[in-house]
């Protein structure tokens, strides 16, 4: 207890002391302070006064305040031809002198022009720092940069696109476009535009204008190649050139040169002594081939009156009156040009003649050409997985012509589950024809008739089907109901 008495009283001591010095420390430096004042008020007098003899220090710490650019870096499209203003807002603007680059060189300090080559198109817009430039080209894109002259510099970069529809400067083939088959074709399209244009190619053909895939030919940056051309490879290639702004096209004509091919549709015709026959070629080739006819290795004379040649482009008829059985024989159509010749025959004979057959099922069709009357009509039949097995022949009977041509229709019958090869030949006075073509038959047994029994449901019965039993005992109980009436 007295412990804590005499703490107390230690506490009340130390706060008495304490507040005594603050206050004597406060009065004595209310003096100081006074002094001090005094000595300062003097001096800021004197610094005044030197201030007001230089000029004026705040004043020019107000004018000197740096200008700021508030436009935004912006990112400008334009079409060719049309007019752009590049935005450059300074503030404070009075006094900001500006000046404008394009890819690093100096186009305007203020507004007097840094450049001779163009300088029309280019100008300052008024009452403003603003670059106009007008009828604006291609080679006006680029980056450009406004920048305020004073000691800290500031400034911002645009960036201007032009662009511009796509062209095609040119389209070219080596060789000019006439290459030779097995030769390699390069086609060279050179486009222009902005944004760079994308480049297809297509290629006019019989199915309409068809675009080149790649199994067509190899693509270069702007080409196409095509290592060994085939004469069905001649014609129209076309170029588009496309970009986000319009798309552009051009077109060249390729020839392959090639020798001849010669095709006859007809291989084996039958005639008559004094009954016309035509005999057809078809030839292509380039250059365009020269088309010759003979028969039996010879020219033909067509100054016998025998043969007619009628030849337009291409395509070539050779009409035939035979006089004689002499007259008949092999025909050949030759066709050449500068790169060499191909050729292709047809007999013009007296026996029948067998088109292709048509098959529906087990029945089987055939057209026979006969100038002179059938006598004997066979069909053979031969199974496939025995090619050594017996061969069935049939003999049908002669149909009613139309003309020279007999419809002979014959249906299989009567065989084992097999497939079977069946041919058909015809002979007249003169001689049989060839076989045929063969024509594969699957047969299979033929499915077993299905009589349907009659069915009677009942809507309110679990069972669809009554039974016999039940249809008999009806049955007699209504006759035994009528014999009881």
């Amino acid at each position: 207890m007295e412990l804590r008495l005499l703490s107390l009283c230690l506490v009340l001591f130390v706060l008495g002391y304490t507040q005594c010095s603050e206050a004597h420390s406060m009065q004595k430096r209310g003096t100081d302070d006074n002094s001090y004042d005094d000595i300062m008020g003097d001096e800021a007098g004197d610094d005044e006064a030197q201030n007001d003899a230089d000029g004026g220090y705040d004043a020019e710490e107000e004018n000197s305040i740096p200008a700021t650019i508030q436009t935004l870096p912006t990112s400008y499209n334009v079409t060719v031809g049309r007019t752009i203003r590049l935005e450059c807002r300074v503030e404070p603007a009075d006094g900001a002198v500006v000046q404008w680059f394009r890819n690093g060189q100096h186009f305007f300090m203020g507004r007097l022009p840094m450049i001779a080559v163009g300088a029309e198109r280019f100008s300052i817009a008024d009452n403003s720092n603003d670059l106009l430039i007008s009828e604006v080209e291609p080679s006006d894109s680029g980056v450009y940069k406004c920048s305020l002259v004073q000691v800290e510099p500031v400034y911002i970069e645009h960036t201007l696109s032009v662009q511009e529809a796509p062209r095609i400067e040119s389209l070219t083939a080596n060789n000019n476009g006439v290459v030779m088959e097995g030769s390699e074709l390069l086609l060279t399209c050179k486009v222009a535009g902005s944004p760079p244009p994308q480049i297809i190619w297509s290629k006019n053909s019989e199915e309409g204008n068809k675009r080149l895939q790649e199994k067509d030919a190899n693509f270069t940056l702007n080409g196409v190649y095509i290592r060994k051309i085939k004469h069905d490879q001649a014609g129209k290639y076309i170029c588009y050139a496309i970009n986000s702004v319009g798309h552009a096209q051009s077109e060249i004509f390729i020839k392959v040169l090639h020798k001849p091919r010669v095709h006859v549709p007809a291989t084996v015709i039958n005639s008559d002594v004094k009954v016309e026959a035509v005999i057809q070629c078809y030839a292509h080739g380039e250059p365009a081939p020269t088309i010759t006819w003979f028969k039996d290795g010879i020219i033909v004379d067509t100054f016998s009156g025998k043969y007619n040649v009628n030849t337009q482009g291409g395509h070539s008829n050779l009409t035939v009156v035979p006089q004689s059985d002499e007259d008949f024989g092999t025909f050949t159509c030759e066709a050449s040009n500068g790169h060499g010749s191909h050729r292709a025959s047809a007999s013009l004979v007296q026996r029948p003649v067998v088109a292709s057959g048509e098959r529906d099922g087990r029945k089987l069709a055939w057209r026979v050409h006969s100038r002179r009357p059938l006598r004997l009509l066979h069909v053979q039949v031969r199974p496939l997985q025995d090619p050594a097995g017996e061969i069935k022949e049939i003999s049908l009977p002669i149909p009613q012509g139309k003309g020279h041509e007999y419809e002979v229709i014959y249906e299989l019958k009567d065989l084992e589950p097999a497939e079977y090869e069946v041919i058909i030949k015809a002979k007249n006075d003169k001689d049989w024809s060839d076989s045929s073509e063969p024509i594969i038959v699957d047969y299979d047994a033929q499915p077993m008739s299905i009589q349907h029994a009659s069915v009677l449901y009942s809507g309110n019965s679990q069972h669809s089907i009554r039974p016999a039993a039940h249809i008999l005992f009806s049955t007699m109980f209504m006759y035994l109901l009528v014999r009881m009436i």
